[in-house]
């Protein structure tokens, strides 16, 4: 029955290593030193095999995804979190004029692949550039007419950026805004007739799926409405959640010990992963963060939450590599996330033991390809930033997403 939840073929044996501070720090320095000593004159950083493969180009990666953006975000916060990086926010002008010239897939307003996780450490790095402000904004107000209504592109996206700048200096412009996304999102929020679930059409890349995933899905729409849930109605937090669950438990795939998801609802794609992007592991980061209650939904969602969490750790490490989007890094952090939610060890044991295994893969992967992964999502800017969370497991949050 385990084959049916996740494949074998993408993971690989987790390596028995034990925790230790001292090689995650030394890790987490290298990497650091690495991207210190990398950048090129242009502003960007070499772009690696896999991440050219993805993109069908090796040319300079601008945006947050996999470009110089996401990697000057990552040291922002590095630098924060006491470690020896370099600020590169006075590169971020170039980075934008350069992505608008040459986008990584296409000029857009989103955040992963957009102006949105350009603008956004611009923004943080110079908190009074009213040019940089009008430009975020109006990045912002742009996805609401894309039919996307997720993360990578659309609405889920925008409003993290919103509610993360609403939070830091509450001004009005960024509530109201949040606010506008919340009313797009929940205004194309529709109940399948047959099926009884609830959910989302998103129109990324070419087609429209209704997705159950952290990056594209479901999930990821219901965390950002709850986290904003103060600038709503209150009231509305039943609601989310009833109607998030319920689709959860309709469509989950699980034996007596293990949960997943598949990719989307067509039955013609039936693959099931277990990333952060598709599949348990982003369900377990999205939905750890749920208020929990006595409510039957609450209950529930307990249940599958840790069904799925043991998905994730029977599964073991991926193949891909040591990164978050489709990788060890990102796994380990639903690992992280449940340890916030429970308090048990357990999770955070099991975390550590991810990042351990993630640390070897990295290394590898550097030593077969003669270069560092440059990027927040794909490569391993986003894993220093894991590593250090396992280190301060409280202060634990996806970079570029919940941590800016």
């Amino acid at each position: 029955m385990s084959a049916e939840l996740f494949d074998p073929k993408r993971h690989e044996t987790l390596i028995p290593q034990p925790w230790s501070t001292e090689l995650v720090t030394r890790e987490v320095n290298t990497i650091v030193a690495d991207i210190n000593n990398s950048i090129m004159t242009d502003s960007s950083w070499p772009t690696h095999p896999l991440d050219a493969e993805s993109y069908t180009s090796a040319s300079p990666k601008w945006a947050s995804y996999a470009g110089a953006a996401g990697v000057v975000l990552a040291m922002q916060i590095l630098k924060r979190c006491g470690y020896d990086a370099n600020d590169y926010s006075e590169r971020l002008p170039i980075i934008h004029s350069s992505y608008i010239k040459s986008p990584d897939v296409q000029v857009e307003p989103g955040l992963q692949l957009g102006e949105l996780g350009i603008l956004i450490p611009l923004l943080l790095a110079q908190p009074n550039n009213k040019t940089v402000k009008k430009n975020l904004i109006q990045a912002m107000q742009q996805t609401l007419d894309l039919p996307l209504n997720e993360v990578t592109s659309g609405q889920t996206g925008m409003m993290h950026v919103a509610l993360h700048l609403y939070r830091q200096t509450n001004e009005q412009c960024w509530r109201d805004v949040y606010i506008e996304g919340a009313q797009s999102l929940l205004a194309h929020w529709q109940q399948d007739k047959t099926t009884k679930q609830w959910l989302w059409q998103s129109k990324v890349f070419g087609p429209s799926r209704h997705y159950y995933g952290a990056c594209h899905g479901i999930v990821a729409n219901a965390n950002i409405l709850l986290q904003g849930i103060d600038l709503l109605d209150e009231a509305l937090s039943i609601t989310i959640i009833e109607r998030t669950v319920s689709t959860l438990q309709l469509s989950v795939k699980e034996n007596k010990n293990m949960a997943n998801w598949q990719l989307c609802t067509k039955p013609d794609i039936e693959k099931v992963l277990v990333q952060w992007c598709h599949g348990g592991a982003g369900i377990v980061t999205a939905m750890a963060a749920t208020p929990q209650s006595l409510s039957k939904s609450s209950i529930i969602l307990d249940r599958l939450l840790k069904k799925t969490a043991e998905l994730i750790w029977q599964a073991g490490p991926l193949k891909k590599g040591s990164n978050i989007c489709h990788g060890t890094a990102g796994n380990g952090y639903a690992f992280l996330y449940l340890y916030k939610r429970w308090r048990d060890p357990i999770w955070l044991e099991r975390a550590r033991q991810f990042a351990m295994h993630a640390i070897v893969q990295c290394q590898r992967d550097r030593t077969f390809y003669k270069q560092g992964r440059y990027s927040l999502w794909t490569g391993d800017a986003g894993l220093a930033i894991y590593l250090h969370h396992c280190l301060y497991p409280k202060q634990a949050a996806l970079p570029g997403l919940e941590l800016f």
